[in-house]
This record gives C-alpha cells, sequence and structure tokens, in this order.
C-alpha cells in the first residue's frame, strides 16, 4: 500500500469513528483538534433568517434567538434531529480571524446540550428552526460568555439518515462580536465594563453593483434586456431596492454613518434603470427569443429617484462602466476600450444621478492594477486609485491601511489602502474541501452565509471589523483611515445592509471608530513624506480574469465596429449623428468585459457573443439589394442601375464594385453615400462581352475596403453582340470576301484557254427561215412545220447531278 493511500485509509477511519462517538446525546460534532475541516457534504440544509442580537452589548438582549429552516435535500428520511449552537475562544489574532472565515477554526470551547427537534424528516420536507440559549450561564445550558471580542458560532444539526450513522448533517458558522457582557444571572448586580478599543479613522465603500442585462440595441429601437431579473432586484424588496432603502433609512444625508460611507456605483446599472423608466417601455427577450414587454418601470424609477436622493450631498465613486476588467482588457491590447470604461463611466453616472462623482479615481476589479493599467489610468484622468493592502508591494511591514504615492509610475499617482481582510469577510467563503461520497458517520462540513443575499451575509463582516477596531490605532500611524471595501459583486440584500450599516452606528456610539469622508482623503492626497509603493498584481488575481477567447472575440468586434464607423458620414443632416449609434455599441463590448463574468467562462462567452453577432447584422444591412429578375442589356455598353440599400440609422459613404466575370466589364464606380434607412440607385457604365444569360456579383464595402453585406448575385441576359462576337464576325466576313475575289480571278484566267478549246464557226451559215411569228427556239409549241432539229434532244433522258451528291436517276421528260 503507498502512503497516500495508507493515510487516506487512516482519514477515513478516523472519520467513522468520529460518527460512532457521535450517537451520543452530547456529542459534539465539530473536528477534532489539529484535524481539518469535514468534507463530506451532509444531506440536509441549515438556512438561517434572523439573528438577535448582531452584535453583543450590556444593554441588549440577553439570549441569543436563531430562527431558520431545515431542508432534507436526500432520499432518504431523516430522524433523531437535535440542535445546538457552540462557540468558540476570543479570536485574538488575524491569522485565528483567516482560520475562523474559512471554516477551518475550532468552534468548541463551549458545548451546550442539543436541543431535540420534533419528528422526522422526509426526503425534500422542510422543518422551521428556532433556538434560543442564554448569552451567559453554566456551558451546559448557555454560551458561557465570560469575555467581550469576536467569537466564532456553530449552529450544529445532528441527525441519524435512515440506515445509517448519527452524525453532523448540517452546520452554519459565522462571527458573533460582543462589545460588552450582558448581566450574568449568577451576579445579576456587577455591572462589567465594555471594551471601547481605539477611535481608528473610518471609512466604507458600498458598491452598489448587477450583472449587465442589457442586449445590443441602435437608436430607434427599444431597450432590450436578457431576462426581466432586474426588475424583481429593484423592487423594494428586492436586493438592490433593498440595499438602497437601507442606505436610505440608516445613512441619511448628514448623519455620521452616511459621512463614514462612499457609494460605488456602476455607471452601466444606472444607465439601464433609466432606460427602463422611459416612457416607451422596454422589452425582454422570452423564452423563445421573441421579446415581450418588461415589468419594471415602475420599480426601477421609484429605486432610481431614491439612489439619487441617497447619493445626494455625499461621496459617489463612479467604477468603470459595467465594472469592466480593465487589466484584462489591458492585456488583450484593448487599452482604448479600458479607457472608454472609465472616461464614459463617470460621464454617465453623472448625467444620470445629476450629482457631483468624484473625479479622478479608479476602483479597479479586486483592488488590483498591474504597470500597464496603473499607465492606462494616468491616462484616463487618474490621480488615485483606490487599491488592496496585498495589492502593493510593502516589503516586510504588512499593512491593512494608508494613503501612499505609487513608486514606478509614469505620472504621479497615490493610493488609498484598502483592508485584505474585512474585504474577505465580505465576499464569498470557499468551497468546501474534497467529497468523500456517501460515506455513512462523516460530519458534514459548516457553511457560512457570507457571500449570498441572505440577511445574514455580513454577519461576518461585522465581526471582522469589530476586530479591527478593538486595538488603539492612531491615524496618524496608518496615515490614513481603515477602509472597508467589500467585493465589487456584493450580494448584500436590505436587510444584510441594515445589520452593518446599524454595526457600524454602535462602533460610532461606543467610540471604536469615527467617521473619515473618502472624498476627503482623496482630494488631500498622501501626507508629505509618505513612503511611495509600488503595485504587485497577485497571480491569483490573474488567475480570475476573463478568458482569452473571450477576449479575442471582443477584440474582433471591436475592429469590426470601427471598420464600420470609418463608413459614417458626420454632420449629414439625417438620421442620428454617429457618436449616437457607435458609442452604444462600443458599450456593449464593454458589458461584455464585465467583471461579472470572471470565473464564469460560459456567461463570459455568451456576453462576449451576443455584440458580436448584432454587429455582424448592421454590417449585412449594407448591401446591393438583388432584383428580382434579370438585367436586359440589348447593347454592348448598357448602363447597369444597381441599388444600394442601408439598413443604419446614420449616412454612410462606401464602396460599391462589381466583382470580376467574364461576361461583363464596368468602369470604376465613384463612392456613394446612402441615407439612412433608405436606398440609392448607382448607374454602373458596363461593358457586355458576352451573350446570353449569366450571373456577377455585386458588394459593398467601406472606406478602409473591408465587406458590408455579403455579395449580392445579380443575373444579367445579353441581346447584344459582344466583342468576341463582332470579331468572329467580321473576321468570317473578311474570308468570304477573300474566297470570293480569289474564284472571280481563277474564272478570269481561266476564259481565253476555254475559247481557245472551242470550234470555230462555220464558213456558210445555215439559211435563215422565213419571216414569221416569234417562237423560242427548240420548241414546238407553235406547230411550225419546220421543228428545231435540236429540239428532239429535249426528249432524250438526262442525267443530272445532285450538288452535295452522287448523280442521280435518268430524269425522263414527261409525255
Amino acid at each position: 500500500m503507498t502512503p497516500v493511500a495508507a493515510l487516506r485509509l487512516v482519514a477515513i477511519t478516523l472519520l467513522s469513528v468520529a460518527g460512532l462517538l457521535a450517537s451520543g446525546p452530547l456529542a459534539a460534532a465539530a473536528p477534532a483538534p489539529g484535524q481539518a475541516a469535514p468534507a463530506a457534504a451532509g444531506p440536509l440544509r441549515l438556512e438561517l433568517a434572523e439573528m438577535a442580537p448582531r452584535v453583543v452589548t450590556a444593554t441588549g438582549p440577553r439570549e441569543l434567538t436563531i430562527t431558520g429552516t431545515l431542508t432534507n435535500t436526500g432520499d432518504v428520511p431523516v430522524g433523531d434531529l437535535v440542535v445546538r449552537v457552540q462557540r468558540s475562544n476570543p479570536i485574538d489574532t488575524e491569522g485565528a480571524l483567516r482560520d475562523a472565515l474559512d471554516g477551518s477554526a475550532q468552534t468548541d470551547a463551549v458545548t451546550p446540550q442539543f436541543t431535540p427537534l420534533p419528528g422526522e424528516l422526509a426526503p425534500g420536507a422542510q422543518l422551521p428552526v428556532r433556538l434560543t440559549v442564554p448569552l451567559r450561564g453554566a456551558p451546559e445550558t448557555s454560551l458561557a460568555i465570560a469575555e467581550t471580542g469576536v467569537h466564532e458560532l456553530l449552529v450544529n444539526v445532528n441527525g441519524a439518515p435512515q440506515g445509517g450513522l448519527r452524525a453532523r448533517l448540517a452546520a452554519v458558522r459565522m462571527l458573533l462580536p460582543v462589545l460588552s457582557l450582558p448581566p450574568d444571572p449568577a451576579t445579576p448586580d456587577q455591572v462589567p465594563e465594555a471594551t471601547t478599543g481605539g477611535a481608528t479613522p473610518f471609512a466604507m465603500i458600498v458598491p452598489v453593483t448587477d450583472a449587465p442585462r442589457r442586449l445590443t440595441t441602435v437608436p430607434g429601437e427599444p431597450t432590450l434586456l436578457a431576462d426581466d431579473e432586474l426588475a424583481a432586484s429593484l423592487a423594494p424588496e428586492g436586493r438592490l431596492g433593498g440595499m438602497v432603502g437601507a442606505l436610505a433609512r440608516n445613512a441619511p444625508a448628514e448623519s455620521r454613518v452616511r459621512a463614514a460611507t462612499c457609494l460605488a456605483i456602476d455607471p452601466e446599472l444606472v444607465e439601464t434603470a433609466a432606460l427602463m423608466r422611459d416612457p416607451r417601455g422596454y422589452q425582454v427577450r422570452g423564452p423563445d427569443g421573441v421579446p415581450v414587454p418588461g415589468t419594471g418601470a415602475a420599480a426601477a424609477s421609484r429605486w432610481l429617484d431614491q439612489l439619487a436622493s441617497v447619493a445626494r450631498g455625499g461621496c459617489v465613486i463612479a467604477l468603470p462602466y459595467a465594472d469592466a476588467d480593465l487589466v484584462a482588457l489591458t492585456r488583450a491590447g484593448m487599452g482604448e476600450l479600458a479607457t472608454t470604461a472609465i472616461l464614459d463611466g463617470r460621464h454617465v453616472l453623472q448625467d444620470v444621478l445629476q450629482t457631483a462623482v468624484v473625479p479622478d479615481v479608479t476602483w479597479p476589479v479586486e483592488g488590483a492594477v498591474d504597470d500597464a493599467t496603473l499607465a492606462l489610468t494616468a491616462n484616463a484622468d487618474g490621480r488615485s486609485l483606490l487599491l488592496s493592502a496585498d495589492a502593493v508591494d510593502s516589503g516586510n511591514e504588512p499593512r491593512d491601511s494608508g494613503v501612499h504615492p505609487i513608486a514606478g509610475g509614469q505620472r504621479p499617482q497615490f493610493t488609498v489602502l484598502t483592508d485584505p481582510l474585512l474585504t474577505r469577510a465580505a465576499g464569498s467563503p470557499d468551497a468546501p474541501g474534497e467529497d468523500l461520497g456517501p460515506l455513512r458517520g462523516a460530519s458534514a462540513p459548516s457553511t457560512s452565509p457570507t457571500g449570498t443575499s441572505g440577511p445574514l451575509a455580513t454577519q461576518d463582516l461585522i465581526g471582522a471589523l469589530t476586530f479591527r477596531t478593538q486595538q488603539p490605532v492612531e491615524a496618524t500611524a496608518r496615515g490614513g483611515p481603515l477602509v472597508l471595501a467589500p467585493p465589487h459583486r456584493w450580494d448584500a440584500g436590505g436587510a444584510a445592509t441594515e445589520a452593518l450599516l446599524g454595526a457600524v452606528d454602535q462602533l460610532l456610539d461606543v467610540g471604536r471608530i469615527v467617521p473619515r469622508s473618502l472624498d476627503a482623503v482623496l482630494a488631500a492626497g498622501p501626507p508629505t513624506g509618505t513612503e511611495a509603493l509600488p503595485v504587485a498584481y497577485p497571480l491569483q488575481i490573474g488567475e480570475r480574469e476573463l478568458p482569452a477567447p473571450v477576449l479575442e472575440t471582443v477584440r474582433g468586434t471591436a475592429a469590426d465596429i470601427d471598420d464600420l464607423a470609418s463608413a459614417a458620414v458626420p454632420d449629414s443632416g439625417v438620421g442620428v449623428s454617429p457618436e449616437e449609434l457607435f458609442t452604444p455599441l462600443r458599450h456593449s463590448l464593454v458589458r461584455a468585459t464585465s467583471a461579472a463574468w470572471r470565473t464564469r467562462p460560459d456567461a463570459a462567452a455568451a456576453a462576449a457573443a451576443e455584440p458580436a453577432q448584432r454587429v455582424d447584422e448592421l454590417r449585412g444591412t449594407v448591401r446591393v439589394l438583388e432584383p428580382p429578375g434579370p438585367y436586359s442589356l440589348g447593347t454592348s455598353d448598357a448602363p447597369v442601375l444597381i441599388t444600394v440599400a442601408n439598413g443604419l440609422p446614420v449616412t454612410v459613404e462606401v464602396q460599391v464594385e462589381i466583382l470580376p466575370s467574364s461576361g461583363l466589364r464596368v468602369a470604376p464606380i465613384e463612392p456613394q453615400q446612402v441615407p439612412p434607412l433608405g436606398r440609392r440607385q448607382v448607374r454602373v457604365s458596363a461593358e457586355v462581352t458576352r451573350s446570353g444569360q449569366f450571373s456577377v456579383q455585386a458588394a459593398v464595402r467601406t472606406p478602409d475596403g473591408e465587406l458590408l453585406g455579403p455579395p449580392s448575385r445579380l443575373r444579367v441576359r445579353s441581346t447584344a453582340y459582344g466583342t468576341i462576337t463582332v470579331w468572329l464576325t467580321a473576321s468570317a466576313g473578311i474570308l468570304l470576301v477573300v474566297l470570293a475575289g480569289r474564284r472571280v480571278v481563277r474564272r478570269i484566267r481561266g476564259e481565253p484557254a476555254r475559247r481557245a478549246a472551242d470550234p470555230p464557226p462555220p464558213e456558210h451559215p445555215e439559211p435563215q427561215a422565213p419571216p414569221g411569228p416569234p417562237h423560242r427556239t427548240g420548241s414546238n409549241r407553235t406547230g411550225d412545220p419546220f421543228p428545231d432539229p435540236l429540239a428532239a434532244t429535249d426528249r432524250l433522258p438526262q442525267v443530272h447531278r445532285r450538288r452535295d451528291g452522287p448523280p442521280g436517276p435518268p430524269r425522263v421528260p414527261s409525255p
């Protein structure tokens, strides 16, 4: 047996033993000290809906109450169900906090008794769960919290599947911050002191983003979305609607929480919402591909008005348009498109919300850039960047905040660092480890609500923020505020956002943090003498960039759009301007490179294919129309009338050409201007080089020489003599004249010889007959008594010869 196989057998044996030990009513299902987190997925799913309190204080509730739903996702009934809440010791190091976020920390410091759940849970059935446990007291009946700090909780469900051993079948982990201790039931008169920490300067970014859903359209067409899920999200009970509603209630203008909050908004999202509430309405692509009317106009209007009200008067940052993956675009050689995403994003957001946007700042996805993208942001009026502290080279000194100049840049730039630990606490949890299959007795891994849209999605973030503010930290020591920056793709909804804002307000109340406006920090720049730091693009972030084939598709589509734009006539006076047509097309390419498609290759490929197909369709609308019948040409140099159609809403100047053919030659055709959504007839001077019916192909090209629509087949019927036919006829005529002349010459030369061979005339001519009535010589029709002696020869049989055959039979005269 190999060492690897032996270790695997030992691991399976240990898990089986753990399952046997779990059969007791008080057995804890947490991993043993030093053992890795369990790997097998359980047959039950526990979804928590509420937890109170979210932050423990002396004046708050004395009991922890948790409610949720337990669902049997397996294929066998589960009985003997019990549940409890257990906790860890207070977390005292950053490494221990990261272990807790990863699900590898120990949560068995206090393990109260299990509480039975009623009945057996059939496959697919659900069971409501409500558990209340005292915060202080004996460890057998409570969480026995005796210290302030941050603890990790584990809601642990044990049960016995039919035919299996009892084990942990579902578990949810999360952090519980304790700012101050509630009274102990054993000593109710004793008032514990609260730990206040230090007044840490604090700023928080709230990303308002969504995956792009708009499809490519041109002016004159209704707004088209891939689905109508955005309508549900913008509703008050939806994710985006709930988030903005929570900001309006918990971070109103002039409040301390609003002073510490900066909104980072995707301009494409607000532009889409503005188009959805347009009086002309919008459409959604139906299941069969046929557009149907959208239903979110009212929700979009309400959400957009509320967002503008929340944004007005506070810090607002524009993300790149559609939250484009700037580094991926730069690496793929599409820096111009990345610059468009940055600059157009600021203009779009300011125009739609009608509020000031912090200028000259860029927040790239995952807070990281490489050197090439850093130079690109500088050229896009980027004086400052928001970067993760993990995305700069700080040497041996770990950092979680600060304002520093950026070393090595082409222009002076600086960065405000964001705390990577807080970003991790707000992001999606790591996936479970290896699945050991249907091994009975193996404990199910714990899950976390972090990264979901559930109400407890921000609980780990609240705990991590409390941990960061436990120790007194001077502002001058950091060089800048502690910046909480969730991932751009943050799925927190209304309840989760409200809980986070409430926790921030509590930390402000107890003096743990003080608000520091991020726009003021960006305006001030780095303090004099601050160390310059170079950027460092982490490899793990680069692995999540958009796939190369997707970027190749986008690059090809961008070239097609630029080529089509070269044919547009500016200031034509009719139709729309070229900017009105081509800016939405280029924005559709930016949507195809959104960071929302990272780690989703199929979605990324579909997002890139949609504008590529649409641009091909638009190019195909500029073409030569095929006539219903053939062209009839009666002369060798007859003109040909060709109709060129333009399906674009702009005037285009194109080059019309008839491809080389053996039957038709055409003179060069001057560039033609075709009106928007119209047609133009082009008179082409042509020369027929053959007669009969044949086909030629006509095409339309841009000024750069690229083909627009597909070539059209034109049928030609010629009744005129072509050049070859005329030449052959003339040659035949000349030959005929030569042959006739030759025959005449031969006959002239042969006349003297023939005359010499004839016999001489007689010396005495025969006597003339007396005058009488005229008659034909040799004829007996007059009854002449002296018939012509030669007339009898007319009655003799004669042999005649066919002109083109052998001699025929003798011809016998009629009697």
